[in-house]
């Protein structure tokens, strides 16, 4: 706040006049100033006597020597005091004769003269870097309001430089930038710029300060026109400087570089930047239009705004809204709304126009909380709020005041008077990606898992048609059973001889028991001993069962020998002898069976040689 706002508002706090010095003491105990200085008794009192003697929109004037008070209160001026106010007399000590005589310096010999100027140069500028001045807004604020009339920038910086107000490095360009800042920030605390800046015939640059009274071009007409005159980009409302762009283009870059993962390149700074601004991209644009419906409130009749006003509180759940007084300002409203556990009641003033809102309004509306037994004030209007008001609200029974672009933010939140476009803006999801790698992970695990167990198994393990856990089984039954081979009869099927070899079960069991008995008399192709002949049968019982073995294996047919034999001679090689014939190998074609005769013959006798 500059020393002429801190001025106005310890004399509205005060109410009465006030010394130069008791209101640059009040201010700096309240923290108003934001730039103090060595001596802000002399600051204040030169700036204050400017602002009283200007010849229109003042607000000040003066009722005694160094004595202020407010043009509000229509007191008598005193035109002596006035001219006498804001001359700083002469220190009558600074006349006299000093007490000692100036010293002598030796004299520096030529072969140091470099050096001592390297040292002078070096020892001003780090004074200059350790030296703080005060923004370059205020001063060339203070310039301008002396000046009373509108400076070029080379001028305006060469006057400022003369008083010490900025860096002997300080540019025209970043004169420009301090004054465009300082606009844009008035700008968004709804407030009207300090700076104006126009072209002359001749295409020169002209800068002035821009008149704070009621009407005239807006806020943000005032922006537009500067940066246009000053060549400066201006987007989405806002003034956009070339070290801001490349500031935040640096700063998104590396976001990008942080958050890309190892091994992934980053994007391009054009990319990132074009991102970034996407990302902003929305609540510049809800600023924007927050403006232009802010305009388009203050245009209303009283009625229609009225009306907009009622439908808003509506949808901001408000409730029996009804209409207490009116008056010339506008209507005075009260509503209820629930908080939580509690219904607050509501007193509503409803301003019309666009100009700014004052203390006395919320001061009256203070006093109508007592009238209508209201809890809370609210005060709506499309203005801006003084600052005054704004303290003034936060004084005593709370008032609320939804003016300006906050006006316009309500009725984004309810939805009224505006119609809602969403906008997808995509992002890319790492967590997604990073899943992806593990399943790929995963996968290739699995991959070299199934590939270890088959070089375990070795390389015959897939040639048979059979499944890996037949050949296991098969491995845990006896011997004999995968090694005894049947020769079947000439001319008759594996099928049938399969049945005749379950109908022949009593017989070969005989036959068994009678190669037992007998011992070395029986045939060397014949089973000898009792323990072939229970297998058999054991055999063939499974097969009446359906081929199951103990170990969970099908059974097999019997396989048929490579020499057919002679009808009835059947034949078992011993176990130890035979090799196990494949299940897969196919079966010779048997030729058209003969005639039997029609009497049984006798049961055939075993053979005697050798197979």
């Amino acid at each position: 706040m500059t020393f002429y706002e801190a001025a106005l508002r310890v004399l509205e706090e005060a109410g009465m006049p006030l010394l130069s010095t008791d209101i640059t003491k009040r201010a700096v105990e309240k923290g108003l100033l934001s730039h103090i200085g060595k001596t802000p008794e002399i600051t204040m009192l030169s700036r204050l006597a400017a602002m009283a003697k200007r010849p229109r929109d003042r607000k000040l004037q003066v009722t005694a020597k160094d004595t202020f008070a407010l043009i509000d209160w229509m007191l008598p001026e005193d035109p002596e005091a006035l001219a006498a106010t804001g001359i700083i007399e002469p220190n009558p000590e600074e006349a006299l004769p000093p007490y000692r005589p100036s010293e002598r310096h030796p004299e520096a010999h030529a072969e140091f003269l470099r050096s001592i100027g390297r040292q002078g140069d070096r020892k001003r500028r780090d004074d200059d870097r350790k030296k703080k001045f005060p923004p370059i807004a205020e001063v060339a604020f203070e310039v301008l309001q002396e000046a009373a009339t509108a400076l070029p920038p080379g001028e305006l910086l060469a006057r400022i430089k003369a008083r010490e107000g900025v860096s002997d490095d300080c540019s025209i360009s970043q004169l420009i930038d301090g004054l465009a800042l300082d606009n844009q920030k008035r700008v968004d605390e709804s407030r009207k710029p300090a700076f104006a800046a126009a072209r002359t015939e001749a295409n020169e640059l002209q800068l002035s300060v821009e008149p704070q009274a009621e009407g005239g071009p807006t806020a943000l007409e005032v922006q537009t026109a500067f940066c246009a005159a000053c060549n400066l980009p201006f987007e989405n409302g806002r003034v956009v400087l070339k070290s801001e762009r490349r500031a935040q283009q640096a700063a998104a870059a590396a976001a990008a570089a942080a958050e890309a993962p190892t091994g992934v390149a980053a994007p391009a700074g054009d990319d990132v930047a074009l991102i970034a601004t996407a990302r902003h991209a929305g609540k510049d644009a809800r600023k924007a239009m927050a403006r232009v419906l802010r305009k388009k409130l203050a245009d209303l009749d009283l009625g229609t705004f009225e009306k907009a006003c009622v439908r808003m509180l509506h949808g901001l759940h408000f409730r029996e809204l009804k209409v207490a007084r009116r008056s010339k300002d506008g209507p005075l409203l009260t509503a209820r709304r629930r908080e939580g556990s509690l219904e607050i009641r509501y007193a509503v003033r409803v301003l019309k126009g666009g100009g700014q809102v004052e203390r006395r309004l919320v001061q009256e509306l203070r006093r109508e909380l007592q009238q209508t037994g209201a809890n809370v004030g609210l005060l709506l209007t499309a203005g801006e709020a003084r600052g005054d008001a704004r303290s003034e609200c936060t004084t005593g029974a709370l008032v609320m005041m939804w003016a300006g672009d906050a006006l316009a933010d309500k009725f984004f939140e309810a939805k009224v008077g505006v119609s809602v476009t969403t906008i997808e803006l995509y992002d890319i999801d790492e967590a997604f990606f990073a899943q992806a790698k593990l399943d790929a992970d995963e996968a290739t695990k699995r991959r070299e898992d199934r590939q270890r167990e088959r070089d375990q198994r070795g390389p015959d393990a897939g040639d048979k048609g059979e499944s890996d856990e037949v050949p296991v089984a098969r491995a845990s039954a006896p011997a004999v059973e995968a090694s005894v081979a049947v020769t079947m009869p000439e001319g008759v099927p594996a099928v049938q001889a399969e049945g005749a070899d379950e109908e022949d079960d009593g017989e070969e069991g005989d036959e068994g028991e009678e190669g037992a008995e007998g011992g070395s008399d029986a045939a060397p192709g014949t089973p000898g001993d009792a323990g072939e002949g229970k297998r058999r049968r054991r055999r063939r019982r499974r097969r009446r069962r359906g081929g199951a073995r103990p170990d969970g294996t099908p059974g097999e047919a019997g396989q048929v020998a490579g020499a057919p034999a002679a009808p009835g001679d059947v034949s078992a090689a011993p176990a130890s002898a035979s090799a196990p014939v494949p299940s897969e190998a196919p079966a010779a074609p048997a030729p058209a069976p003969e005639p039997e005769p029609a009497e049984p013959s006798a049961p055939p006798t075993p053979s005697t040689e050798p197979t």
